[in-house]
């Protein structure tokens, strides 16, 4: 059973973009000002993994564990995290706006897939067949691999076209538009929406007191 405090470590993150690769996009805000960094080292990079479910419990101590034996290889790979999530919200972030991204940032993705694909495998279980990763639980760079596949399929999918940036002036969060209307404008209502919601209710009121 998780505690109360290990609970609270893995929900740091806000994961509202509704694919894999977007949730990392998000881990810096208030773009373009980049004011809300959270991601600092390896270690936030193994939280918001875990987190977002791609580690269990024993993969991710493994991990600390062998970061912590080679930590310029960690920070090496921390690094290339943080140039993927940049890689990501420009494409992204151009399409949200009905750009083109450059041919740079298609060619970078292009080259962590080369890096990724490989490590991909079929395996067998009782209802049939499935892609998964293979067994590398010490490969400090194995949770790139699934957040580049996940922007290469949202790039190639139909919902390519459901991409959205927030409306926040402070926030730059970018999400998938699932909602019925196609006209959802926040990334998360309950923090974005009701910011907005507050600003305008204080423009009225000390409009309403002159």
């Amino acid at each position: 059973m998780i505690s109360m405090s290990e609970l609270a470590a893995i929900e740091e993150f806000e994961l509202s973009g509704g694919a894999l690769c977007l949730d990392l996009a998000n881990t810096l805000g208030d773009r373009p000002r980049s004011t809300s960094e959270h991601l600092h080292g390896y270690g936030d990079l193994l939280r918001w993994c875990r987190q977002a479910e791609m580690l269990d419990a024993e993969e991710h101590e493994a991990l600390e564990r062998e970061a912590r034996a080679h930590p310029r290889r960690a920070e090496a790979v921390f690094e290339r995290a943080i140039e993927l999530r940049e890689t990501i919200f420009c494409i992204f972030a151009a399409l949200a706006h009905d750009q083109q991204p450059e041919a740079e940032d298609i060619g970078a993705l292009n080259s962590m897939l080369h890096l990724a694909l490989p490590q991909l495998e079929i395996r067998s279980h009782q209802k049939g067949f499935d892609w998964c990763w293979g067994d590398c639980e010490t490969a400090l760079d194995r949770m790139l691999w699934p957040v580049v596949r996940s922007a290469a399929d949202l790039l190639t999918s139909d919902e390519v076209t459901s991409l959205r940036e927030c409306a926040s002036e402070t926030c730059g969060w970018l999400f998938v538009d699932r909602s019925r209307t196609r006209r959802r404008k926040w990334c998360d209502m309950a923090v974005c929406g009701n910011r907005a919601k507050a600003r305008r209710h204080y423009q009225r009121s000390k409009q309403n007191s002159l």
